[in-house]
């Protein structure tokens, strides 16, 4: 039976609220009833997780917390036309589209590079207490999680865009006339989880590095 401590109350009771915030009067209803599949999804194996006794450290809870939030924004907006560049640019009087460049919304891309970096320590979490392997075995295997996942929905949007066609399917499939946007989707998830843990190694070898100076040098 999960007992969620005050952290987990805390993160639930905020991604609630965020969640019902962004359930009022999103830009296009349909677009966004579509886009909760990716919700119900998450939140059942979520649920999963709990029911198999896996617990999660505070900063997997976060990093969870922080992707439910970004997809909440998107789904109430639409992906393709989450505002970000203008919120960006009322709050520090930088254009980000500018600055480098960009022509497009590129919102659904950074959505799916913090796909990689948020779910990288729990998904290899989850691995490391079903499989009973090492970090390493179960970071590696969550590699091809992330990556797997990111392509299964890529297919599932192209289903959606085949059944539902007209605008809401090319608004659920959210290419904005890139051929290559399913291709640059999953590999910017994949970045994003190996970044993270090459990040981790280096830190890990950082610390081993110090400990052996200071005992060199006592």
């Amino acid at each position: 039976m999960w007992h969620p401590d005050r952290t987990s109350k805390l993160i639930v009771g905020l991604c609630s609220v965020v969640w019902l915030i962004c359930a009022i009067r999103p830009w296009d209803f349909e677009a966004w009833l579509l886009e909760q599949f990716a919700t119900v999804v998450a939140l059942s194996v979520l649920a999963w997780c709990v029911h198999r006794d896996i617990v999660f450290p505070t900063h997997a809870k976060l990093s969870m917390a922080v992707l439910f939030v970004a997809h909440t924004i998107g789904t109430h907006f639409t992906y393709s036309d989450t505002p970000y560049d203008a919120f960006f640019s009322a709050v520090s009087g930088v254009s980000i589209n500018d600055l480098f460049g960009w022509t497009r919304n590129h919102y659904d891309r950074f959505v799916h590079l913090l796909y990689g970096v948020t779910m990288a320590m729990p998904a290899a979490i989850v691995l490391q207490h079903r499989l009973n392997c090492s970090v390493f075995t179960a970071r590696f295997l969550a590699v091809h999680l992330i990556i797997s996942t990111s392509a299964l929905y890529e297919l599932v949007e192209w289903w959606a865009a085949l059944i539902f066609g007209g605008d809401l399917g090319m608004m659920y499939l959210g290419t904005q006339g890139d051929v290559w946007d399913a291709q640059m989707d999953i590999a910017l998830a994949g970045a994003g989880q190996l970044t993270v843990y090459a990040l981790v190694y280096a830190a890990h070898l950082l610390r081993v590095m110090s400990l052996h100076l200071r005992y060199r040098s006592s």
